[in-house]
């Protein structure tokens, strides 16, 4: 599951790099094509914070009865180092997953900025964040992948019995997770360039 994830993760930064580069030989079109690829697979790089969850079934914190109005709270952390190493690995691949998406957003974004005033820039790219929470709501509830796109027809059907106010709720979380994610990313980019 991870290493498919990394591999996703990894394909909207080799978009977004061969879009420029059509774009910088004039070939519009393709640079157009390799851009759509693009906004399709992004999600994928920030997708991968939800993977997280395949740490539930690991018991890294247990609890035990304790007397009423003790000062020990009754947790324990887990010794199995398993479950710790489970949990580093997925925080690698997430951390991997999204930098390399920051980046190709920040690529995308400095692009725009050379061609279009700041502001409608920063709108693209809160509209890119709210599509890509909502395709993080699609990939991770109903478990379709990017490439379901090329299915519209029964990706639609499923989108629209699923829609309901959790979904919203979700998406607009996960858009403001990346716009804060993306903003802390250029900050400490540039502190750093």
């Amino acid at each position: 599951m991870l290493a498919w994830n990394i591999f996703l993760a990894t394909l909207p930064l080799i978009f977004i790099n061969y879009s420029l580069l059509q774009s910088k030989m004039n070939k519009k079109v393709w640079a157009f094509i390799f851009g759509v690829l693009w906004l399709i697979f992004f999600p994928n790089s920030v997708y991968m914070i939800t993977d997280f969850i395949h740490i539930s079934n690991d018991n890294l914190i247990l609890y035990q009865e304790v007397a009423p109005y003790s000062i020990d709270n009754g947790i324990i952390y887990s010794n199995e180092i398993m479950h710790w190493v489970k949990l580093l690995v997925i925080g690698i691949g997430v951390m991997y997953g999204l930098l390399i998406g920051l980046e190709s957003l920040n690529i995308f974004y400095r692009s725009l900025n050379e061609r279009i005033p700041k502001l409608i820039s920063c709108l693209i790219v809160a509209g890119v964040s709210l599509v890509s929470g909502f395709a993080v709501y699609i990939g991770r509830f109903l478990r379709f992948n990017s490439w379901d796109l090329f299915m519209p027809l029964h990706l639609v059907r499923a989108v629209m019995a699923n829609v309901n106010i959790f979904a919203v709720e979700f998406t607009l979380g996960f858009a403001g997770f990346i716009l804060i994610i993306f903003l802390l990313y250029v900050l400490f980019r540039n502190d750093m360039g």
